[in-house]
């Protein structure tokens, strides 16, 4: 991806995160909240209405791209855009969810709009935003609650591959764990917030970091892998998990790797902060979609 295609990416994202922000803020409700309407000035059923509509839309895209349907999901995703038009996400979720789903949205048309049809690729973005989309319409049962399963599974298989000293074993399940967890990243984070995926964010980079390193640790990572079990009952919002981070034992330096994984917090969360900071200054507030040629949700061409 060349540079200038790539700030045009960041430049749309910007855009759509910003006025999805709007919307979900109701920053120009006044009037409306009294008389039970949006700041749209949609009733309550008209609003869920719309809210079933785009998720019907993200179903069929769904569908059409799990098949590699081109016509279809083209067709599909001008109607996923049409049915943003006007919806309120007020009460939904997080400015934060609002910007996982807006690049959910931006990386499946993008997948869509490639020359060249990747079968791999329109399957993973397709999920990706399914489960976004579900999880915002969705407030239980979501879709993406029925990956806690698999992937407790595959970190029991990483732990009895690491102490059987299966190297290739252990990459083999860490590499579907963390695919796994990308693909229902955007929906977590749409209803459980920043926080909770910022400290499962740099727990499996930390893993990720020893399980791939030419030299293998066994013993580091026996030392942290016991950590992902409480970490991944808290992202399912599962019952019994345990505080985590608290310094390790069994190691000669102990402190190190908390030191390291509270290092990795950090970084996160001063991203995020330079993210917001950036995307407020390049992006000026507007007070509803750009309309005609120039809208951000036009068709594409």
């Amino acid at each position: 991806m060349s540079v200038k295609r790539n700030k045009k990416r960041q430049m749309l994202l910007m855009l759509l995160t910003f006025l999805l922000s709007v919307v979900w803020s109701g920053q120009f409700l006044s009037d409306a909240a009294a008389s039970n309407t949006d700041s749209h000035g949609l009733s309550a059923e008209k609003r869920e209405e719309k809210l079933k509509g785009f998720a019907d839309a993200a179903e069929r895209l769904y569908a059409a791209m799990q098949q590699g349907k081109t016509a279809a999901a083209h067709q599909e995703m001008d109607r996923l855009i049409e049915a943003l038009e006007g919806l309120s996400f007020k009460g939904l979720t997080s400015v934060d969810g609002i910007h996982a789903l807006a690049e959910c949205i931006m990386d499946t048309r993008e997948t869509i709009n490639r020359a060249e049809l990747s079968p791999e690729a329109w399957r993973e973005t397709s999920a990706r935003l399914r489960l976004a989309v579900n999880s915002l319409i969705q407030e239980r049962d979501a879709l993406w609650q029925q990956y806690y399963k698999v992937m407790s599974s595959q970190l029991a298989e990483m732990d009895t591959a690491r102490s059987g000293g299966k190297r290739s074993s252990f990459q083999e399940a860490l590499q579907a764990f963390q695919q796994h967890y990308e693909l229902i990243r955007p929906a977590a984070l749409i209803q459980r917030g920043p926080s909770e995926l910022t400290k499962f964010d740099s727990w499996i980079s930390l893993v990720g970091r020893l399980g791939f390193d030419k030299n293998w640790d066994e013993a580091a990572l026996k030392e942290v892998l016991p950590h992902g079990k409480p970490l991944l009952k808290q992202l399912f919002g599962r019952k019994g998990y345990e505080p985590v981070f608290l310094p390790l034992t069994g190691s000669s330096n102990p402190w190190h790797w908390t030191a390291l994984i509270g290092g990795w917090i950090m970084l996160a969360l001063i991203y995020t902060g330079l993210r917001k900071y950036e995307a407020w200054q390049v992006v000026s507030p507007v007070r509803k979609p750009p309309q005609g040629n120039g809208s951000l949700f036009r068709r594409r061409d």
